[in-house]
């Protein structure tokens, strides 16, 4: 089963993605005109990846302390321009 979540982000402000079941790793395309910030769980000003208009990227959550992957259901985005963004389990 794909969980897949695909909504419109307010250009300036933080849109949080709250998927119904834990992940892995999250794939995140930017449907917008200008850069989006990534981060998992609550948005971090300063560790967030950022992805281009057009692209995506695979998100990935970590332990700071030991590197090993967590699972997480809450995906923050800060989209510079309004438009959409998909996220996708897997």
């Amino acid at each position: 089963m794909i969980f897949c979540r695909r909504r419109e982000c307010p250009a300036g402000r933080v849109t949080v993605f709250d998927m119904p079941l834990s992940c892995l790793k999250w794939r995140v395309k930017n449907f917008t005109t200008s850069d989006i910030y990534v981060s998992v769980d609550a948005f971090a000003e300063q560790n967030n990846m950022r992805i281009a208009p057009g692209g995506e990227d695979v998100v990935v959550d970590r332990d700071p302390q030991t590197g090993t992957r967590k699972t997480c259901r809450r995906i923050a985005i800060y989209a510079a321009a309004a438009g959409e963004v998909e996220i996708v389990c897997g």
